[in-house]
């Protein structure tokens, strides 16, 4: 075991976890706060999971590539969905990948899907090492089992650009192109792929990454988030 993770499961031995949504002590999510969670709601594009304006105008395909074929989301990025992101990544919340899971996987029965590669949008490499994990993969591997795919953690390559979350939308679709590379082109190629992510909100990332595997071959990329902003 690594030092590392030793001293992650001292800390959550001492220290246990928090309710995600009031904070309470001894459990990541309590009863009651499990139902005021904000489910996505019915009514949604089928395509995006954004909402459809007044005329069944639908913004959110207008943003996504083609190359991306559905987009599929548990929760709406608001209340203790958005605090599970935030905690996952940036407060050591490795804990909740199990919990966010359960909810993917609920997502997916829902909705099924069956893919042969699932990819997890990538970290560039600082990031990596800085966080010490990537959280996509974490999320990635709790739903592979069930869409019947296995997990290339390789099979996209992400080259350091400024973080997505301190732009606006339209600073982030420049920000990303040419961002993405695909090592595993062989791999890829004729193959159904599902992107999971954490978290979509103008849906640049997801598209870029949905671009790059489709230039290297893939058959057809869906994507899986946690929570989408809507």
């Amino acid at each position: 075991m690594l030092l590392a993770d030793a001293l992650r499961l001292v800390a959550e031995g001492v220290f246990p976890a928090r309710c995600i949504g009031c904070e309470r002590r001894g459990t990541p999510l309590c009863d009651a706060c499990r139902r005021e969670l904000p489910f996505l709601p019915d009514g949604v594009c089928h395509r995006c999971g954004s909402r459809r304006g007044a005329r069944g105008v639908c913004r959110g395909c207008r943003r996504l590539s083609s190359a991306l074929s559905s987009v599929r989301a548990a929760f709406v990025y608001e209340g203790a969905a958005r605090t599970a992101v935030l905690t996952l990544k940036f407060r050591s919340g490795r804990y909740l990948a199990p919990l966010m899971g359960e909810f993917l996987r609920e997502t997916l029965r829902a909705h099924p899907l069956h893919a042969e590669l699932v990819v997890p949008v990538p970290l560039g490499p600082r990031r990596r090492r800085e966080r010490g994990f990537n959280q996509s993969e974490l999320l990635a591997q709790e739903v592979a089992a069930l869409v019947q795919g296995t997990v290339v953690a390789d099979a996209l390559e992400r080259r350091e650009r400024p973080p997505q979350q301190t732009l606006t939308a339209v600073e982030r679709m420049h920000n990303v192109a040419d961002a993405f590379a695909c090592p595993c082109r062989r791999t890829v190629h004729g193959k159904r792929i599902l992107l999971v992510d954490d978290v979509v909100t103008t849906g640049a990332t997801i598209s870029a990454c949905a671009d790059t595997l489709a230039d290297a071959g893939a058959r057809r990329v869906s994507a899986l988030v946690f929570a989408r902003d809507l």
